[in-house]
């Protein structure tokens, strides 16, 4: 167990896994992203800085995984109606969770969710997914499935957080 910024953190993985805000150095997130994840968010940060923040989990040696909370829509929003109702009903977006593969299967996930539920206490959350097999993580960490969003080739499912 460890204390950082306030924070107790436990591992189920076997290396020690330190949850941390790197908001003001982006790339220490942004660097372990697929290219296309990269190209998504990376041109648009400077104009998001100021409604969003990034949280990595590391270890002494490299950032595992990581993903940004919005206050207001990201860059990949398909349906910004949407978004911004959710927005107006409070809700935080959670976008861009990445977890190296070569650190899936230690419940890391799940860790930065709980981790990102403790910085914002009281407040509810919403993402989106566009890989259909993604949504039993998500319902396994307390998230319901409330729509789909189709535009052009692309689909998203809508979820929305259930713990409060």
């Amino acid at each position: 167990m460890e204390i950082e910024a306030g924070l107790i953190v436990e591992s189920q993985s076997p290396v020690k896994q330190v949850f941390k805000e790197v908001s003001n150095t982006p790339h220490a997130f942004f660097d372990i992203l697929p290219t296309d994840w990269q190209d998504s968010i990376e041109p648009f940060w400077k104009n998001y800085r100021k409604t969003a923040r990034i949280f990595t989990l590391e270890t002494a040696k490299r950032v595992t995984g990581g993903g940004i909370i919005f206050s207001a829509p990201a860059p990949d929003t398909l349906d910004e109606e949407q978004a911004q109702a959710l927005f107006a009903d409070g809700q935080l977006y959670i976008g861009f969770l990445w977890i190296a593969e070569d650190a899936r299967g230690c419940n890391l996930g799940s860790k930065w969710i709980s981790e990102v539920r403790n910085v914002f206490k009281g407040s509810h959350f919403w993402l989106t997914i566009d890989e259909y097999r993604l949504k039993s993580f998500y319902n396994k960490n307390g998230f319901d499935l409330i729509g789909e969003i189709a535009k052009g080739d692309a689909v998203e499912w809508v979820m929305t957080d259930k713990i409060f």
